[in-house]
């Protein structure tokens, strides 16, 4: 099992569309640099009306923008990667015949389901972690290293407020933040394997995924469909949000974060299911 997980990760480091993941992380960075800069630049001297008249220029710092660049990097950016790299996994393999070789092997078909969801679970992870060190070196050779870090809910899809992070406890939540997305984009990864296995096309895979992800959000939004909202995956998987709030609620966490373990398990379930009677 390890070493059939170690080879789906060499095949995964191997592929050039890999990269395409941290080619995305710098130009995020490069956009968040240059926007932090002109805001620092044309209004740091003026103050935030939200939170009683503190300059924007004091949240021009490291922790503000590391924290700011998770938000869309996690919410959209990253499911949209992890939606082709997955796909690609099985769909692109499917297509190419190369799976008729990985069942050569003396390996079950859920080994090889496992192996691959272990690969895109690492490959989440590392695009996490480059993220965080990425994004903090960058802005901490242009702003303060640390600093009070403002939180706008909306951006958030928290309440209406805007609460304020002192410097002392910023660091732990942003590692919290961090690593709590992670399952996040596991639960994103299982479902590009599922329906690579349903649809057994790459594009049309990786377009069904993405669809599928965004029309949950947008659903979520909606307020006559509130009669679904419970079942949609993305009402529980962004859990790592909360923890921005003043008081980290963990049993909200805990909550979600089992939810999101429940979907996981049942893509990966059902995946097992298709790929157990997929003739290829």
């Amino acid at each position: 099992m390890f070493a059939l997980m170690r080879f789906e990760l060499r095949k995964l480091v191997a592929q050039r569309r890999s990269l395409v993941a941290f080619l995305a992380i710098g130009l995020m960075n490069g956009l968040f640099a240059l926007a932090f800069w002109m805001r620092n630049h044309h209004s740091g001297h003026k103050p935030v009306r939200e939170v009683g008249g503190r300059l924007v220029g004091e949240f021009m710092n490291a922790f503000v923008y590391t924290q700011t660049i998770l938000a869309p990097c996690v919410f959209m950016l990253f499911p949209v990667i992890l939606s082709i790299i997955g796909c690609h996994l099985f769909a692109g393999e499917l297509e190419t015949g190369q799976m008729r070789l990985v069942l050569c092997r003396p390996v079950s078909r859920w080994q090889i389901i496992l192996a691959k969801f272990g690969a895109l679970c690492g490959y989440g992870g590392v695009m996490l972690l480059c993220l965080l060190t990425v994004s903090y070196t960058v802005s901490s050779l242009m702003f303060a290293p640390s600093g009070d870090v403002i939180i706008p809910g909306p951006m958030y899809m928290l309440e209406r407020a805007v609460y304020i992070l002192p410097q002392e406890v910023a660091p732990q939540r942003i590692l919290y933040t961090y690593a709590l997305a992670w399952p996040m984009l596991m639960s994103v990864g299982a479902m590009a394997l599922l329906f690579s296995l349903v649809t057994r096309h790459f594009t049309s895979a990786a377009v069904l995924t993405s669809t599928v992800y965004f029309c949950s959000y947008i659903v979520s939004g909606i307020p006559l469909l509130s009669a679904i909202h419970p079942f949609m995956p993305t009402r529980y998987l962004p859990f790592w949000r909360h923890a921005l709030l003043p008081t980290i609620p963990w049993h909200t966490i805990a909550v979600d974060a089992g939810w999101t373990a429940v979907y996981t398990a049942g893509f990966l379930l059902l995946a097992a299911g298709v790929f157990s009677n997929v003739d290829v």
